[in-house]
């Protein structure tokens, strides 16, 4: 395309582009600018990748200039090619203009990331912890049978799974019997519970259970963040305890964020129906609402959220939608595993997604671009963050 050759002509068509105004051809070139700005940092992309690659992010744009505002929003695409590096590539561009149309407005010169140091994304890792007190490393592990107990085998599946199967009827023993799996940062696992209730564990979070369920209830206690999708049984209600409440469900999909230095637990219905128990008050939540309690006051507040931004993290995202610059901070903490300094953060907000599978260096380089600040890591995986 001819005539479009300086940072001025691109801020134009980026202006365009977020507007919807702009052709396909100029929708084009805006993804493929850094598409090819980015190329040097990917080695060994064959010809046919590119001009796949070109083909595919035209395409992908064509669709997005046709979309609602909401449609918008919600469209990422992760392509498949011959080699890992282009699928980031792709990823991290399509994340790059979803960020980028948050402020349009701002030079695309702001950006000041150190190269040479950088922090891989986390990874599906968890700690096993069995009654006796040993310990399995899941990661560390191969796929198959981890423990066989009478009438129970426990597994790992290729997905990053923690399965229990029962076999037959459970004994006096197994019942009264608790594991625990744990998440470091950067870590994340799925476990199936013996009734078949499958939970997803965020970063930095433990869920606690029995190794089978037996009698009225079935209870688990979770720290940290965890989504999940549970068994129905109306006949043995299910009990999720973080901190101070109880979430009663028979059969449902709910997430629960309950990290202690958040200072409140958010608990999101997505499907079903949950009773909600704190401080000798129940609030009943019905699919889109979410239930926010804090230690002081003991109330309950309900309110309706975007459920596809609390599960993003369960799907492979960070989606923003108005989110402060601390709180995405304090999701990349406990992703990539790194100590933030807090004490200057502007209060600047965001809008927009970024895929998880993301290298720390190419988050940092979407908020830059997008919010006029610049970052800086330390080699003690130390972030500070500075205005512009």
């Amino acid at each position: 395309m001819s005539g479009y050759n300086s940072y001025k002509d691109i801020q134009k068509m980026i202006e365009k582009y977020v507007a919807g105004t702009a052709t396909a051809e100029e929708a084009a070139f805006v993804e493929s600018y850094y598409a090819y700005q980015d190329r040097n940092e990917v080695p060994d992309i064959s010809a046919d990748e590119k001009e796949a690659l070109r083909k595919e992010t035209f395409e992908n744009i064509s669709n997005q200039l046709n979309a609602t505002p909401q449609t918008k929003k919600r469209i990422i695409n992760i392509y498949r090619y011959a080699t890992a590096a282009a699928v980031l590539l792709v990823a991290t561009t399509t994340a790059y203009l979803f960020l980028h149309r948050a402020s349009p407005s701002n030079k695309l010169e702001n950006v000041s990331v150190k190269k040479p140091l950088d922090v891989m994304p986390g990874s599906n890792k968890a700690i096993l912890t069995l009654a006796d007190g040993s310990t399995m490393i899941l990661d560390d592990k191969a796929d198959g049978n981890l423990k066989e107990l009478p009438g129970l085998i426990i597994t790992k599946t290729h997905k990053g799974e923690l399965v229990y199967k029962v076999l037959s009827k459970q004994s006096s023993e197994q019942v009264t019997t608790i594991n625990t799996v744990t998440t470091p940062k950067g870590g994340q696992y799925q476990v199936v519970l013996p009734d078949g209730t499958r939970v997803w564990l965020n970063a930095a979070s433990r869920l606690t259970y029995p190794q089978v369920f037996a009698g009225k209830t079935r209870e688990v206690k979770l720290e940290g963040e965890g989504y999940f999708e549970v068994s129905k049984n109306k006949a043995m209600p299910f009990h999720v305890f973080t901190g101070n409440q109880d979430v009663e469900v028979t059969g449902t999909h709910f997430n629960i964020n309950g990290y202690m230095d958040d200072g409140s637990i958010n608990t999101t219905l997505l499907e079903g129906g949950i009773t909600l128990h704190h401080h000798g008050r129940s609030q009943k939540i019905i699919p889109g609402k979410q239930a926010n309690v804090s230690t002081n006051p003991f109330a309950i507040k309900v309110q309706t959220v975007d459920t596809e931004e609390v599960v993003a993290w369960k799907n492979g995202l960070f989606e923003f939608n108005n989110a402060s610059l601390r709180q995405i901070m304090s999701q990349l903490e406990r992703w990539y595993d790194i100590k933030v300094d807090y004490s200057s953060l502007p209060a600047k907000r965001y809008n927009g997604m970024v895929p998880r599978s993301a290298n720390l260096s190419r988050v940092l380089k979407m908020l830059e671009v997008t919010g006029n600040i610049k970052f800086e890591i330390q080699n003690n995986r130390q972030l500070s963050v500075m205005a512009e």
